[in-house]
This record gives structure tokens, sequence and C-alpha cells, in this order.
């Protein structure tokens, strides 16, 4: 539950302008509940994300959790 919460927040936060520093930081970073492994793909979601110009997330979220 807590890593679909923190998934689908990441966008809405890039797209408003937010740095992936701020978003690494108070999202992900801060997800105590989630474990390293957990945290790891959000960081990859986040970073993919931004770099795919916000085109086809789903299918960058797919490839990051084979």
């Amino acid at each position: 539950m807590w890593l679909e919460q923190v998934q689908d927040e990441i966008p809405p936060r890039l797209d408003r302008g937010e740095s992936l520093a701020d978003v690494e930081a108070e999202l992900v970073d801060a997800a105590v509940a989630l474990s390293d492994d957990e945290r790891a793909p959000l960081w990859l979601f986040a970073c993919s994300y931004q770099a795919s110009d916000r085109h086809d997330t789903g299918q960058v979220l797919a490839e990051l959790a084979r």
C-alpha cells in the first residue's frame, strides 16, 4: 500500500516542476515504512519519469518491475 501511494505522488510533483532531489528527499527517502529494496525502484521510477519527458511511464514502470 505504501509503495503505491508514494509511486502515485511522484508524477504530479515532477509535473509541477519539483526537482528530482526534492522528490527523492520528501517522498522516497521519507518513506521509512518501506525497505531499501522497496524504495530503490521508486527512485528509479522518478528518474525514468523525469528522463522520459513524462511520456509512457506505464511502460517504464513495467520494465522496472521485472
